[in-house]
């Protein structure tokens, strides 16, 4: 992979047009990126941003770009339970898997083309979300965002470890060609 302290400005360019990570005074930086054999671009980075009373955030980020997963558009976050069973009172969308209550316990998942996600969103893939740590993730088209807002962000030791898991997400998500 290749290593810049800032984001390359193709990959900036493509988050910001798909309406991912537009917060002011956004950071992108301590990217690695790469491009694999079958034109999949990856990269992994910190970003980092400030909120309303001027608290700071920061976040490990995992990005594809992959023609193959042509992603209907949705956004994963981790269920907070008050807060999100207030909001779903009031009529926030929530799509949840009777066959994988696991799953629908620990995270929020909203888009606008509920069938197309559900087909996305298999058994084996909601196994394995199951396994891991709740994360935050956004599609849309060929883009695959997914982020973690560890306090700190990933460490170097391990980045092989959130490469692995970011490119799981891609294989498991993509069309494949028939």
């Amino acid at each position: 992979m290749s290593f810049s302290a800032e984001l390359p400005e193709g990959i900036r360019s493509r988050l910001l047009q798909a309406g991912f990570f537009q917060r002011s005074g956004a950071r992108f930086y301590n990217s690695m990126f790469k491009r694999l054999n079958d034109g999949t671009e990856i990269a992994i980075f910190d970003y980092s941003c400030k909120a309303s009373k001027g608290r700071n955030y920061y976040f490990s980020v995992f990005w594809a770009y992959c023609e193959d997963l042509r992603l209907p558009h949705f956004r994963l976050h981790p269920e907070v339970p008050l807060f999100h069973d207030i909001a779903k009172a009031f009529g926030m969308q929530d799509i949840n898997f009777e066959n994988h209550p696991d799953f629908s316990r620990r995270y929020l998942l909203r888009g606008e083309d509920e069938a197309k996600i559900r087909l996305r969103f298999h058994p084996s893939f909601l196994n394995f979300l199951e396994q891991h740590p709740p994360c935050y993730a956004e599609g849309f088209g060929p883009q695959l965002v997914i982020w973690r807002d560890y306090p700190p962000p990933v460490t170097p030791e391990k980045m092989a470890d959130w490469l692995r898991f970011g490119e799981e997400w891609v294989q498991r998500l993509r069309l494949h060609r028939v």
